[in-house]
C-alpha cells in the first residue's frame, strides 16, 4: 500500500471532537509522510442533505493530485465526529 492509501485508512477510523477534524486529518497526513503540514489544506465544504453528514476537502500542496474527500457524521450533541467515508476526488 502507498503512504496515501495507508493514511486514508487511518482517517477512515477517525473519531474526534467535531472542531478537531481538520487538525486531526492534517496530523495523520503528516504522520504518514504524505506531505508536511504547510502543504496540506483541510476545509469543511458543507453538508450532505439533512442527515447531519458534513464534507471536508483535503488538498495536498501543488502536487496536482485530486483532493481527498472526507465524509463525517456528527453525533447527536454535535460534539463527536465520526468519519464515514474517505475517497479521492
Amino acid at each position: 500500500m502507498s503512504r496515501l492509501t495507508d493514511a486514508m485508512e487511518r482517517i477512515r477510523a477517525l473519531e474526534c471532537p467535531t472542531g478537531d477534524v481538520a487538525h486531526r486529518v492534517t496530523g495523520i497526513l503528516e504522520d504518514y509522510e504524505v506531505a508536511n503540514g504547510e502543504a496540506i489544506t483541510v476545509e469543511r465544504e458543507g453538508e450532505l442533505g439533512k442527515n447531519g453528514l458534513e464534507v471536508y476537502r483535503a488538498e495536498i500542496g501543488n502536487v496536482g493530485e485530486q483532493p481527498i474527500m472526507i465524509i463525517v457524521q456528527s453525533g447527536a450533541d454535535d460534539y463527536v465526529a465520526k468519519v464515514i467515508d474517505v475517497h479521492i476526488g
